[in-house]
């Protein structure tokens, strides 16, 4: 056991997650493993992933299979097949046993995300060691939006140990402890940490047009920013602008996941759609977008309107999911259900018309983020919870 500054340092902890930057095309989960990863070397832990060398469906990631990344060690096994990881979420990493045969001193293994092969590998490489495990699902426990059969049989076969073999179950949100208490984990194992924001990210924000510039926008934006798949409503959203909304143009800055056909018949000429928006440019649109609008169902906790909020946009979010009990709890945004395409054009009229209870949510907001989301304070959560983990075994 190592001492630093005067705390005990005993933690060497092992993330593995099957994807990691720089594959934004996935999601929230790079950036959240990222986030902690970094955090987690700033406050003197010493950390590794494991991941693999997924980029998007037909290319893979450039990088070599043991690197560092802002002091965080990564290794990356090869896919056998992209197409398959990111059309179906079925990720077959080669040599993942040789890579991680090259550590030494894992005190605990922590996994991000469920029914992908990693896991299996990892866990058995643990209990071959006497390392705990502890697993944050982020909204893959139940069995939701598509092929739920196939995820159905994939727990009976392969997967389902692996949640149950956790010391802990990390929830984002109330919401995910309630699909933690419906997949019949113990409700002691469960504790709740949400997802972190690096707030360094917004300090030095791209100025104010940058986007509408770019895109040949006049007047107002609405956006709509990330992955475009069935339970996210880009199509309700779309359609909310049949008619013309205020002069407003509604941009969807995301990829493909199954439901951009859908949407884009749904919309009308005043909806653009540019595809994936990475690094400088996402925040562009946050900065130049006077709502943002999250209309997802079964969203466990949703990044994408706490960064809108941290660029200063207004924000409407889905009120049946992790993020819209957060957002709600704040006073930061308005609520909508899901599919409610006559209360998402009212709420975005209302947001649009009225800019000073607009900037009082956005202050509210930015508040909340800052007090209970950085990367600071998820992560020391984090490590009293490694703490208990290891105290009792």
């Amino acid at each position: 056991m190592a001492v630093l500054s005067g705390r005990e340092l005993f933690l060497h902890v092992l993330h593995v997650t099957p994807y990691f930057p720089p594959t934004w095309a996935y999601g929230g989960i790079p950036r959240i493993v990222d986030g902690l990863s970094r955090e987690q070397v700033r406050q003197g832990l010493r950390v590794t992933v494991w991941t693999t060398d997924a980029f998007d469906g037909t290319t893979r990631a450039p990088v070599a299979d043991d690197r560092r990344h802002h002091g965080v060690r990564v290794l990356v096994s090869k896919n056998v097949s992209n197409r398959l990881a990111y059309r179906h979420q079925l990720f077959l990493p080669r040599d993942g046993r040789a890579l991680l045969d090259r550590l030494e001193g894992v005190d605990l293994v922590h996994l991000h995300g469920h029914r992908h092969l990693l896991n299996n590998v990892a866990v058995r490489w643990a209990a071959e060691r006497g390392v705990p495990y502890v697993m944050t699902p982020n909204g893959t426990l139940p069995r939701i939006e598509r092929k739920t059969g196939v995820k159905g049989a994939w727990d009976l076969v392969v997967a389902g140990h692996v949640p149950r073999g956790a010391s802990r179950i990390v929830a984002v949100s109330q919401h995910e402890v309630g699909h933690a208490h419906a997949a019949g984990l113990d409700a002691e194992r469960v504790v709740r940490i949400p997802n972190g924001l690096w707030l360094e990210e917004f300090e030095d924000l791209p100025p104010a047009g940058t986007f509408k510039e770019r895109w040949n926008i006049d007047g107002p934006i609405v956006a709509y920013l990330g992955q475009v798949s069935p339970r996210k409503g880009v199509e309700h959203l779309a359609a909310a602008f049949e008619g013309g909304l205020g002069g407003a143009k509604l941009v969807v800055g995301g990829n493909d996941m199954g439901a951009m056909g859908l949407a884009k018949q749904a919309a009308g000429p005043e909806v653009v759609f540019t595809g994936l928006l990475e690094g400088r440019d996402r925040l562009a649109l946050l900065v130049d977008a006077d709502v943002l609008v999250y209309p997802s169902s079964d969203e466990i906790f949703g990044l994408v309107p706490f960064e809108g909020l941290m660029c200063g946009t207004p924000v409407v979010v889905g009120g049946d999911c992790g993020c819209g009990q957060l957002i709600g709890a704040a006073g930061a945004g308005l609520l909508v259900r899901h599919a409610d395409v006559d209360g998402l054009r009212a709420r975005i009229r209302t947001l649009l018309a009225d800019r000073v209870a607009a900037g009082a949510m956005v202050r509210r907001g930015r508040r909340y983020v800052q007090e209970k989301l950085s990367f600071e304070v998820v992560a020391r959560q984090h490590e009293l919870m490694y703490r208990a983990v290891l105290g009792a075994t």
